[in-house]
C-alpha cells in the first residue's frame, strides 16, 4: 500500500491558498478602513437605540495584545465608551464590543 501523497498535496495547497489570502488581506487592509467600518457599526447600533452620536466620537489606539491590531473606542457619553477589539485581518475579537465604564 502506497502513502496517499495526493491528500498531503491537496491539504498543502489549501493551507497555501488560505495563507496567501490572509497575508494579502493584512497588507491591503488599512487602519482607516477598519476605523470607518467599526464607526459605522457603532452609529448603526446607537441609531437603533435612538441615541444621537457622531462618527467623530470614535478613535483608535494600538492593540494591547499580540493578536490585537487596533482597539476602536467610541464614546457615548463622558462615562461610557464602547471598545471594539480588532484583529490583524479586521475581524472583531471576542465576537462583540465591550462597554467600558470610564472612571474620572
Amino acid at each position: 500500500m502506497r502513502f496517499p501523497w495526493h491528500i498531503v498535496l491537496i491539504c498543502g495547497a489549501v493551507v497555501a491558498v488560505l495563507g496567501m489570502r490572509l497575508g494579502y488581506k493584512t497588507v491591503t487592509l488599512g487602519d482607516t478602513q477598519i476605523i470607518d467600518h467599526y464607526a459605522k457599526a457603532f452609529l448603526t447600533t446607537m441609531a437603533a437605540s435612538e441615541v444621537i452620536v457622531d462618527s467623530s466620537d470614535c478613535y483608535a489606539v494600538a492593540g494591547q495584545s499580540r493578536w490585537e491590531r487596533l482597539r476602536v473606542n467610541c464614546s457615548v457619553s463622558d462615562q461610557q465608551r464602547w471598545s471594539y477589539r480588532v484583529g490583524w485581518w479586521g475581524q472583531l475579537l471576542g465576537g462583540r464590543p465591550e462597554l467600558v465604564e470610564v472612571v474620572k
